[in-house]
């Protein structure tokens, strides 16, 4: 992680786990929030296999989800109480069973400067980030496209 963002990585990373239970439930956490990339990790838990002894699918969607949550905030640190961020689609391929603890790593498919540019211009922004996973014996057991959709947020009337 680039050293200049260790404040907003931890401010980020604070408000991941308080706001977001289901992945502190699965024991999910965040590893980098830098330049348009992000890093995640989910623990080697029994409460997070399957009936197969490997990972469960639905905690590497999570993880998944997390890793381009975090390549999505190293754009929008400094605007996260203006704007309101979602997905608006993600589609997971499982190449392998995984097993161990397991490392997703989101990169945006776009420069950042053109996804803030299109923002500032527009007050709203979609964007896609694309996730791989990578499980402890550094074999890729999955890959995840995400779309973002980011928008200043309206106040409630």
């Amino acid at each position: 992680m680039i050293e200049a963002n260790e404040q907003v990585y931890m401010m980020m990373k604070t408000f991941f786990e308080e706001n977001v239970p289901y992945a502190k439930h699965s024991g999910i956490e965040l590893l980098e929030i830098a330049d348009g990339r992000g890093a995640a990790q989910l623990p080697d838990w029994k409460e997070t296999q399957n009936h197969m002894g490997s990972q469960h699918a639905g905690a590497l969607f999570t993880l998944a989800e997390a890793a381009s949550g975090a390549a999505m905030v190293s754009l929008f640190a400094d605007k996260v109480l203006m704007v309101k961020a979602a997905i608006t689609e993600a589609t997971i391929r499982y190449q392998k069973a995984a097993r161990g603890v397991v490392r997703a790593t989101g990169l945006l498919r776009r420069p950042g400067a053109d996804i803030l540019a299109e923002f500032n211009k527009e007050g709203r922004v979609t964007f896609e980030v694309d996730v791989t996973l990578h499980d402890s014996k550094d074999r890729e057991v999955a890959a995840m496209d995400v779309i973002w959709s980011i928008q200043i947020n309206q106040p409630r009337a």
